[in-house]
């Protein structure tokens, strides 16, 4: 009796301690001159040394409570090359990334179906849609729930049909 009551009460003291998590992100990023580098990113909403971090990829941001949503920058440059500046300094040519339950995979593609639609030739391939670059900035944004990742929504960027 003593234990399960101990128990109930250690439970309904610490319910925040249920919205923590970790959602894993790895991939490889492909440079302009065809040299390839592993991606770890991914986020995390933990307790660390008694206060809350949201975690973006290697970055950690101390926070009082948990961001509602992140937002990845994809930078076209002169439709030649791909800037993603939280993940590398230098401009990219494709990349592969599983972000939990997601896929993204962004390429230059000379499929012709997606020859007049796509800028420059980039596809993002978001769970198998493709998207197209509108201008020369796009957005992948983030939303987040106290189970991790609610929703991610795709900005600046079109799709066929949509």
């Amino acid at each position: 009796m003593v234990k399960s009551s101990l128990m109930l009460l250690l439970l309904l003291c610490a319910p925040t301690a249920w919205a923590y998590f970790t959602v894993p992100g790895q991939g490889q990023l492909t440079f302009l001159d065809g040299s390839k580098q592993s991606l770890q990113f991914g986020f995390a909403y933990k307790q660390q040394n008694g206060t809350e971090v949201f975690q973006a990829g290697i970055q950690t941001l101390e926070v009082a409570e948990l961001p509602s949503k992140y937002t990845l920058a994809l930078v076209l440059h002169k439709d030649e090359q791909i800037w993603v500046t939280d993940w590398s300094d230098k401009p990219l040519q494709a990349f592969e990334w599983i972000l939990g339950q997601y896929s993204f995979k962004l390429s230059k593609n000379s499929d012709a179906k997606y020859r007049d639609k796509a800028r420059a030739g980039y596809v993002l391939m978001f769970n198998n849609t493709p998207y197209f670059f509108h201008k020369n900035m796009a957005q992948i944004k983030f939303h987040f729930n106290k189970d991790g990742i609610s929703e991610v929504r795709i900005e600046g960027m079109f799709t066929p049909g949509r």
